[in-house]
């Protein structure tokens, strides 16, 4: 009993002990947080990028150079494994705003196919909803929400996806002349935008010529979380696209969503099959020289996915190397606890005390610093996770500075995804750390002589 009376005591009377509980804990927290956040990173990653991309992409490695023809759906379609194919038209192009220019790229789509290869209609989200996104409604005044909801409350609630999409491809009503588009939630809040204004669009046609000062209406708004499309891409009609660049009957690829993705790899087989043999040999392609690439949705972004899989692995080894660090302040206010109770401790062996008590007197104590650590860093790791959003974004409302830029992490929100299982290892590993920075100083403490230590000086 003693030994847990003693370790107690000289803990608590040493305020060393306590910087030691939060040094770890500060650690700890780390521990919890950076791991979590990554995984939960990684998983919103794929989610995000997979929602915007189909299973498998057939597209030729010239531009335009595949062909715009209702038979190759049909024989991608009649495919065993291939559930829906529809036509997309890519291009980049230059946007002016004022004296501004920024880049971005267009795509075209035939919406009533597109919904069946991706999750487009999930993306659209209502006037309403847009512009208090674009007003940063949840980070303002309460004067400034005053002000945002009288606006607000005169727009439509609802984001009328069926008649944007009509508008996509039969244009607006209201200004016939004009084509439309539909664009991401931050391309409306860096132009400072909305439904109903134009923009005005640069870009090449097939044969290099350019077309000039191009205006197209915006008539929806679409987020899909994913930064980059939500800030480059600008949806149009197939035929709008088709009729700009001038390259009718032409598009960039086709996209499929696949019935089972575990079998990706036999569908590649297959299509190319149908490409090189089959009856899609003569439409397919420009002619039977131009050369052609089926990728799934994580051979088109592998370098993307690989980096993100390595910096999860490298933020975990940084932050266990940090406990290792932390652990270390344990090692060190158990050594000046042996060196300053040298007499207590000789006394203690010369009353009974065995060298195993007198070890596990200073083991107990570093594992009751390092219980005590983990328990505060479990409990601010927590705590900080499930509020790291509302913290970033109010360093960022307040000084400018974002820690996490969506830009940078494609993301607008920062993913959090606790893991018990994870944590279950933090705990054995922090409570393993401690007790064996404890075994050296208590080595020396169990070692010493009695008669020596009481006339320790």
């Amino acid at each position: 009993m003693y030994k847990f009376f003693l370790t107690w005591r000289y803990m608590s009377r040493r305020i060393l002990s306590f910087v030691a509980v939060l040094v770890l804990g500060a650690a700890v927290a780390a521990l919890v947080v950076a791991p979590s956040i990554m995984s939960g990173f990684q998983e919103e990653f794929h989610k995000r990028l997979r929602g915007t991309l189909s299973d498998l992409v057939y597209y030729g490695s010239i531009p335009f150079s595949v062909a715009d023809d209702d038979r190759i759906r049909e024989a991608l379609e009649g495919l065993d494994n291939v559930e829906a194919a529809a036509p997309y038209l890519e291009n980049p192009a230059i946007d002016k705003h004022l004296k501004k220019m920024d880049y971005c790229f267009l795509r075209g789509i035939i919406p009533e196919q597109e919904e069946r290869v991706s999750k487009l209609r999930e993306f659209f989200i209502s006037e309403r909803e847009a512009y208090k996104l674009c007003n940063d409604y949840r980070l303002g005044t309460a004067e400034q929400k005053e002000e945002i909801d009288l606006v607000a409350n005169e727009m439509s609630d609802d984001p009328n996806t069926d008649e944007v999409l009509k508008k996509l491809v039969d244009g607006d009503p209201e200004d016939p002349d004009l084509p439309t588009c539909v664009v991401g939630i931050y391309y409306m809040k860096r132009w400072k935008l909305f439904v109903g204004d134009t923009i005005r669009l640069t870009t090449a046609s097939d044969e290099g010529e350019v077309e000039q000062d191009k205006k197209f209406k915006v008539v929806g708004v679409f987020k899909s979380g994913h930064h980059q499309t939500d800030r480059r891409l600008i949806v149009t009609g197939l035929r709008t696209l088709q009729e700009f660049i001038k390259v009718p009957g032409r598009v960039t690829g086709w996209s499929m969503r696949l019935k089972d993705y575990k079998q990706a790899e036999q569908t590649k087989k297959d299509v190319i099959g149908e490409i090189q043999y089959g009856p899609l040999r003569k439409i397919a392609l420009r002619d039977e020289a131009t050369g052609f690439f089926i990728l799934t949705w994580e051979e088109r972004n592998q370098n993307l996915l690989k980096a993100v899989k390595m910096e999860r692995l490298l933020i975990k080894l940084m932050t266990i190397l940090i406990v290792v660090a932390a652990s270390a302040s344990i090692f060190l206010v158990l050594f000046m606890t042996v060196h300053s109770k040298v007499r207590e401790l000789g006394i203690l062996r010369a009353v009974g005390a065995s060298r195993t008590g007198v070890l596990l007197l200073f083991v107990g104590q570093g594992f009751l610093i390092a219980l005590l650590g983990m328990l505060l860093g479990l409990v601010f790791g927590y705590w900080f996770g499930a509020n790291i959003n509302e913290i970033a974004d109010y360093l960022h409302y307040y000084t400018g500075w974002h820690p996490f830029p969506p830009e940078v992490y494609h993301l607008d929100r920062i993913p959090v995804r606790f893991s018990l299982e994870e944590n279950l290892v933090n705990f054995g590993i922090t409570l393993l750390l401690g007790s064996a920075a404890a075994i050296v100083p208590g080595l020396l403490a169990a070692l010493k002589p009695p008669l020596k230590a009481i006339r320790y000086e």
